[in-house]
């Protein structure tokens, strides 16, 4: 693949970031949480995209050697799986940051985010799971690796940083609320990925 092919990949595979990121933004987060968090994003859709590529590439080999492609894989009945776990958790982290909007005190503003711990890793693995299906297309392709990590993991780590910012900057200027409307469009979002998942 061209390295236009690759940034083009890329950014396909930000596009369900971007529209994550930017409620999840609207807690006001400090702009180191945002570095580690757009790492963190862009960590993961590599691991992901990287599996599957060994998964799609191993299984190429099996039928090169078996000679017969007879072989059962249905990608889009599990990549619906994983959107509607996926959607489970955006709404779960929804949830959250409205439940944080009416449990905070003003002394404890801004102290909690849903981007850190195992909520971070839930959320990276939601959205960077396209690339664990891609990365299984490609795997029969000849891709240099090297190259699609570092340009996936920038054009990732990219958005992630534009979502989040623009996520934070509306949050300030729509205040105190700010947190309960990014969980509002989160469950929303959830509940679109979810049902179009079930279709």
């Amino acid at each position: 693949m061209s390295v236009l092919e690759l940034f083009v990949l890329s950014g396909a595979l930000g596009a369900d970031l971007i529209s994550v990121a930017i409620p999840i933004g609207m807690a006001r987060i400090r702009l180191r949480i945002i570095i580690r968090a757009a790492m963190v994003f862009a960590v993961f859709h590599i691991v992901l995209i990287l599996t599957g590529y060994h998964a799609g590439h191993w299984l190429g080999t099996l039928v090169a050697q078996v000679e017969t492609y007879r072989i059962y894989w249905p990608p889009a009945e599990a990549e619906d799986w994983a959107n509607g776990i996926g959607a489970l958790i955006l709404m779960a982290l929804g949830g959250h940051m409205i439940r944080e909007t009416f449990a905070k005190t003003k002394e404890s503003t801004a102290a909690s985010h849903p981007l850190q711990g195992m909520a971070l890793v839930l959320l990276a693995l939601s959205v960077s799971i396209d690339a664990l299906a891609v990365g299984f297309s490609m795997g029969m392709m000849d891709v240099d690796l090297v190259r699609l990590s570092l340009i996936l993991g920038t054009v990732i780590f990219s958005i992630a940083m534009i979502g989040l910012g623009l996520g934070r900057r509306f949050g300030y200027l729509i205040g105190a609320r700010a947190e309960l409307v990014g969980g509002l469009v989160l469950i929303i979002l959830g509940l679109h990925i979810f049902w179009t998942a079930l279709l």
